[in-house]
């Protein structure tokens, strides 16, 4: 049954792809966030002017990647764009965006969901909106702000395959592989199993930090030890330095994974099945959070996990 699986999945490849003459010359997008504004800068890169809304005048303001056409509201986008990113905080915000603007919304429009949001709404908002002719699929990243800024993001996909195959040659412009995953809610499903083994080895070099220090080794040494051992895994490379160096500028922010992380007990839970690992992340993610840590970057788990101890704080 996996071999059958992985047989049927179709892996594609890109390399500082530019969009062919004649395809598309824009795309829509809504939620210029950490992702939405490194998706913005990718579409930029390979020849597309974005057409972009965000609901915070703020982060309209600060956006600074040419060119784009900074839209008045949602509808907009929808109105003006055959292909639309959507880059929000959650399921709840994506179904409020969406059903606001269906009036703008026209038979054929694709809508490319890079929420990390709840399956079961992915799903049911695929078939509502494909009874109207219009194709949401769900469109995971995985990757931080800064992977997919500099094209090292992997992107999956589910939903309807023609309307993936049509998004197929934007899709490239954004990251280094895409995937097409299956039926709708397979690559949202996919995406939190993913942040679930990412977020507990992230939390795990976070202890083992921790653990060092209190040992009062040379944080420096240990990073560089792990890297060449058994237990190296990538996210050594992407959030070690972060640690040791205490830099938490946010690629992405622990409240938003700590939200992902109780969508994966949400669903655990209706399964009923135990996920003890992630049951103790959330605490110390909800711990973080009540410490003022929920706006840095995740890997400030460490010092939520400096907390929990006495005499390790820094």
């Amino acid at each position: 049954m996996v071999l059958g699986a992985l047989s049927s999945m179709k892996e594609f490849y890109h390399g500082g792809a530019m969009i062919k003459e004649g395809g598309l010359k824009t795309a829509g997008l809504i939620g210029v966030g950490l992702l939405g504004n490194a998706i913005a800068l990718r579409l930029s890169l390979g020849g597309i002017s974005p057409i972009v809304f965000d609901g915070d005048p703020l982060r309209m303001d600060s956006l600074t990647t040419p060119p784009f056409v900074k839209s008045k509201d949602a509808g907009e986008v929808f109105a003006s764009s055959k292909v639309v990113f959507l880059c929000l905080p959650d399921s709840k915000i994506v179904n409020q965006v969406i059903h606001a603007n269906l009036s703008s919304l026209t038979k054929g429009t694709i809508i490319l969901d890079a929420t990390t949001g709840n399956p079961k709404d992915t799903i049911a908002l695929a078939l509502e909106l494909s009874a109207l002719g219009i194709q949401y699929l769900d469109t995971t990243v995985s990757g931080s702000s800064v992977q997919v800024s500099s094209g090292e993001a992997m992107i999956m996909v589910g939903g309807c395959k023609e309307s993936f195959e049509q998004s197929l040659e934007l899709l490239k412009l954004v990251a280094r592989k895409v995937f097409y995953t299956g039926a709708s809610g397979t690559a949202s499903q996919i995406k939190l199993v993913s942040n679930l083994v990412l977020g507990i080895n992230r939390a795990a070099l976070a202890e083992g930090l921790v653990l060092a220090k209190a040992f009062g080794l040379d944080l420096v040494q240990v990073l560089y030890l792990l890297r060449e051992s058994a237990a190296y895994s990538r996210i050594m490379d992407t959030k070690g330095e972060k640690m040791i160096h205490a830099e938490f500028e946010p690629q992405a922010k622990l409240a938003q994974h700590m939200k992902d992380v109780s969508l994966m007990l949400d669903a655990a839970n209706e399964m009923k099945i135990s996920l003890p690992f992630s049951e103790t992340h959330f605490d110390i993610l909800e711990r973080g959070k009540r410490l003022g840590l929920g706006d840095l970057d995740n890997s400030a788990i460490l010092k939520a996990i400096e907390s929990l101890g006495k005499g390790l704080g820094s």
